[in-house]
């Protein structure tokens, strides 16, 4: 009878080890899976770059945004991203990574004095050059995501030439 209460605990262990062995190799199968649903998500993801040019000087940033609809565009939401970037030889290059495909349009404006803020006259004026990602610009208003607006798809690269503007 001892002998086979041996066998039988013998027996156990080695199926416990072997419920172990399997449960571990199931979570690092997981992983793995998690692991190249994660790459496989970030290859799909896209890059802007916004080329910008015409700054006054080389002082300050240059700070820009990217929006993915008119509302937040316009100042009433959040953008995806925003980023900043030191003016060199009167030139500035803004870079959006990691963009899902979708509808965008940027925003950009010369942060002259690095106050962090879009300086503007008591009038509303801008005291700063701005600008947008087709460089539509009325005159009397602020620019219009639909008139700025451009697509980004899967795995792609666009390029923007953003020229700013001063009043």
């Amino acid at each position: 009878m001892e002998r086979y209460l041996d066998v039988d605990i013998a027996g156990d262990a080695y199926f416990a080890a072997e419920t172990h062995m399997k449960m571990e190799y199931l979570k690092k199968q997981r992983l793995v899976v998690a692991l190249l649903m994660i790459c496989g998500y970030a290859g799909a993801q896209s890059r802007v770059v916004a080329d910008v040019s015409n700054f006054s000087n080389n002082k300050g940033l240059c700070r820009a945004c990217i929006f993915n609809n008119a509302d937040a565009f316009g100042g009433d939401g959040q953008p995806v991203q925003c980023v900043q970037v030191g003016v060199s030889g009167q030139k500035a290059k803004a870079v959006f990574e990691n963009l899902p495909a979708g509808t965008y349009a940027v925003m950009v404006f010369h942060d002259a004095n690095s106050n962090n803020k879009f300086d503007k006259n008591f009038l509303g004026i801008p005291k700063e050059g701005y600008g947008a990602s087709k460089n539509k610009l009325p005159f009397a208003a602020a620019p219009a995501f639909s008139e700025n607006k451009f697509e980004v798809k899967d795995k792609t690269g666009v390029n923007l030439s953003i020229k700013l503007r001063y009043l």
